[in-house]
């Protein structure tokens, strides 16, 4: 009772957090200091999972989908009129400093990020004869691994960004941005020393599956490396840790859409993904369901119908892509699977598709009131994923074309599609591309693809995707980073500036 009443002091301290600066009130730290929290393993352990539950906070989650889909060729905010309309700006890139998913992904980063932090400050001092269950490093590698995920989350959203190295003081409120190769080298430092202290996927015990590896440090590190176009790091750090595990103990799944069911949850493929549970009655802020999914299910049976794939993105897939009906959920396939009942429920369909990776069939839920706490599983990170980072690193280097063509047709036989054997150069640059739109549809990746690879401006002033969306606008200079909260600069007391807007 003891530790519990110390882990809820903590939550407490913690729950009052709504973004960077507010954690850096005293008020917000609780009455426990770290000293007189980290005394037991579990004291430690908690910490750990303190920090790692953001994963599941669905301010975070929604925000995947919210910045990096809907604002794209793939998709469009749908849901009711006030839905559509509080998103709209953003549809149109006009990012505003006020968007409350902006300030979600803003507020859940920096608490993951303070977390671990806590997590680490506080074991770091522990003895390493306490622990008997986990090894403090590993434990220690868990927490680093944390802060480094919700960095590069916050490094792609907004460039430069305050670091913090240790658990922010009082002092620490006014802090200013540093460089964002400064955050993408804490970055790489602290995925090193996770990749140096977590076990392999393979090495978990069933009940430890979702939590993070050294397979998934080396995997994030080298597109930390990608999107720096450290293109020989990313290549080696793939080459030496990940490929020697293929296919013992990874390996593409046969078909595209099993990796998205609740039946293959952490497959060969999956190398990381967040943890669901059903629960009755579960709702609000601390859901252990999937939020994200019901937030872009058909509405209103089955969610809110937030983030609707668009017909440009399925006339996108090449003839015979068996990708295309793994990502589109159609209407003749709600009417087959649904109720006569909630089918003819069905209300704010914009554009006649779901995205069928979150889509749950009604055999395959629990419970018929309790959708919002689905436990399916959140998909990070897939070795189809590894594979395309080594071909663009390949590719970019420009010594062997071949090999990139290799990784990248992998990829598409699985996806029922011939073999590329001609691209070369920029072509086969192009390609690589096209097929990480492909594979990672409604998965939150194409708006930071498209900026990072340069080709944002093309796209979003063609005139396919302006017969679209014709109020949008992509300005260089402008458009590649979001806004920050107004309020995190209002509580910086403008030592944090805001990006050009």
């Amino acid at each position: 009772m003891k530790t519990l009443n110390k882990i809820l002091a903590l939550a407490l301290g913690m729950a009052t957090l709504t973004g960077c600066s507010d954690f850096l009130d005293k008020s917000a730290l609780g009455q426990l200091t770290t000293d007189e929290f980290f005394v037991t393993e579990n004291d430690a352990v908690a910490a750990v999972v303190g920090a790692t539950s953001i994963y599941k906070d669905y301010r975070y989650t929604r925000s995947i989908w919210s910045l990096a889909d809907i604002t794209t060729d793939d998709a469009t905010t749908s849901g009711s009129d006030n839905d559509v309309a509080a998103a709209r700006r953003m549809e149109n890139l006009e990012f505003h400093a006020d968007y409350a998913r902006l300030s979600d992904r803003w507020n859940t980063c920096f608490r993951a990020i303070n977390r671990a932090l806590q997590a680490i400050d506080g074991i770091q001092k522990m003895d390493e004869s306490i622990f008997s269950l986990y090894r403090k490093d590993y434990l220690l590698g868990e927490a680093y691994f944390t802060k480094a995920y919700f960095y590069f989350e916050a490094v792609r959203t907004w460039g430069d960004l305050p670091i913090y190295r240790s658990t922010p003081q009082i002092s620490d409120k006014t802090k200013k941005r540093s460089p964002k190769s400064e955050v993408y080298a804490l970055i790489e430092e602290d995925l090193l020393f996770a990749t140096r202290n977590l076990p392999r996927k393979a090495q978990l015990d069933a009940k430890d599956l979702g939590r993070a590896t050294s397979d998934v440090a080396w995997a994030l590190l080298a597109k930390v490396y990608l999107y720096q176009e450290k293109y020989a790091e990313a290549k080696k750090a793939i080459e030496d840790n990940l490929l020697p595990l293929v296919p013992a103990e990874y390996d593409l799944m046969e078909n595209f859409e099993d990796n998205f069911t609740m039946a293959n949850e952490h497959c060969k493929e999956s190398i990381f993904e967040i943890n669901f549970r059903h629960k009755s009655d579960d709702w609000g802020l601390t859901t252990t369901g999937n939020y994200s999914a019901y937030a872009q299910g058909p509405r209103p049976f089955m969610g809110y119908g937030g983030n609707q794939p668009l017909q440009l993105l399925a006339d996108a897939f090449e003839p015979g892509d068996t990708r295309k009906e793994g990502t589109l959920l159609t209407l003749d396939e709600l009417k087959a699977w649904e109720t006569p009942e909630d089918f003819a429920s069905l209300e704010f369909d914009h554009t006649g598709y779901y995205n069928q990776k979150v889509y749950i069939k009604p055999e395959e839920r629990i419970g018929t009131e309790d959708v919002f706490s689905m436990p399916n599983n959140l998909r990070i990170f897939r070795l189809s994923e590894v594979y395309l980072i080594y071909a663009e690193a390949v590719c970019k280097l420009g010594t062997d074309d071949a090999l990139a063509r290799e990784y990248m047709n992998k990829v598409r036989r699985r996806a029922g599609l011939k073999d590329n054997t001609t691209a070369t150069g920029e072509a086969l640059f192009d390609a690589i591309i096209n097929e990480n739109r492909y594979e990672f549809a409604m998965e939150g990746h194409r708006y930071f693809d498209l900026v990072r690879t340069g080709k944002a401006e093309e796209v979003f002033n063609s005139p396919e995707f302006k017969a679209v969306k014709p109020n949008a606008v992509y300005r260089p200079g402008y458009s590649e980073l979001f806004p920050i909260p107004q309020s995190e600069i209002d509580n910086s007391q403008g030592n944090i500036v805001q990006n050009p807007m």
